[in-house]
């Protein structure tokens, strides 16, 4: 990481900010520090991942987030920066911490900023397009999941029929209610305080806006409350906009392709400290979401 703490003291060269001090916060897809003067924390610096956005996606991104008034978010507090080839924004620190899993008020509260943010999601900007080819397919953005050493034969067999039948109800599922979503919007990328923020803006693109229902469910797909997580996402949302029900009966669809995208994710992340995190039997259990998803349709 030293490499990188070259690059965050030099964006703050550049940003005038030499009275403040960064300090390693992840890596994940990019690195991200801490930003304190006097112990006291200012800002969230981002340094992208080379070759994972273009400089037109990034500038995309943030005009988005611009864009969103009176929504809960991280904001950006600087342009985006070239430091030695690597793209750097800081963005307004926002004090709180990591909500809980498996809770119904975070997952409402997930809903009513998911509903927010599709307010602005006609926007048209070059933004990837979260397509279930691109999830889950063998090109996907985030690595193949069928790579992936921990699964046998039988368990990629068992996923892919699984995936087959999700994909061929989402064929005919007919909605407007499609647009620039978050992508991401897990519990790991909300802060809770006096209220609830939605941060990492990274992955935002274009999707079913029942895409970010699925990403907030993220890692509680086994979960024995899924029914009453899923339903208290649907009362946020409703509070802002409207659902109908097509849109709940195809939110178990997403809800097994964002699993597969993240078995795609940890296939292609293994080496990285936040995947080495995750508890042990991520494949098995995958498999177990994609056995229950089969279940339910019989």
């Amino acid at each position: 990481m030293f490499g990188m703490l070259k690059i965050a003291e030099k964006a703050l060269e550049k940003m005038g900010f030499t009275d403040c001090t960064p300090f390693f916060h992840q890596v994940s897809e990019n690195t991200t520090y801490i930003i304190k003067k006097n112990s006291i924390p200012l800002y969230t610096l981002r340094i992208s991942r080379k070759g994972y956005r273009t400089l037109s996606q990034l500038k995309a991104e943030l005009k988005w987030i611009r864009a969103l008034e009176g929504v809960h978010i991280a904001r950006p507090v600087s342009d985006i920066l070239d430091i030695d080839g690597y793209f750097c924004v800081f963005f307004g620190y926002i004090e709180g911490k990591m909500p809980e899993y498996n809770s119904e008020k975070v997952l409402y509260n997930i809903g009513r900023i998911a509903a927010q943010l599709h307010k602005f999601a006609n926007i048209r900007l070059d933004r990837p397009v979260w397509s279930i080819e691109n999830m889950t397919g063998r090109r996907g953005a985030w690595g193949d999941w069928r790579k992936n050493p921990k699964l046998t034969d039988r368990d990629r067999d068992i996923t892919e029929k699984a995936l087959a039948l999700a994909k061929n109800k989402i064929k005919g599922y007919y909605t407007e209610k499609y647009g620039l979503i978050h992508a991401d919007l897990r519990i790991t990328n909300i802060i809770e305080n006096d209220r609830y923020y939605a941060i990492d803006f990274d992955d935002c693109g274009y999707g079913y806006f029942i895409q970010d229902l699925a990403a907030a469910l993220s890692f509680m797909e086994n979960s024995e409350n899924i029914e009453a997580l899923k339903n208290a996402w649907f009362k946020g949302y409703e509070t802002i906009s409207a659902l109908d029900d097509k849109d709940r009966d195809i939110a178990d669809c997403f809800i097994l392709v964002r699993r597969i995208q993240l078995l795609a994710w940890v296939t292609s992340h293994s080496d990285s400290l936040y995947v080495k995190g995750i508890k042990k039997g991520f494949e098995k259990e995958s498999v177990e979401t994609a056995l229950k998803f089969m279940d339910k349709l019989r």
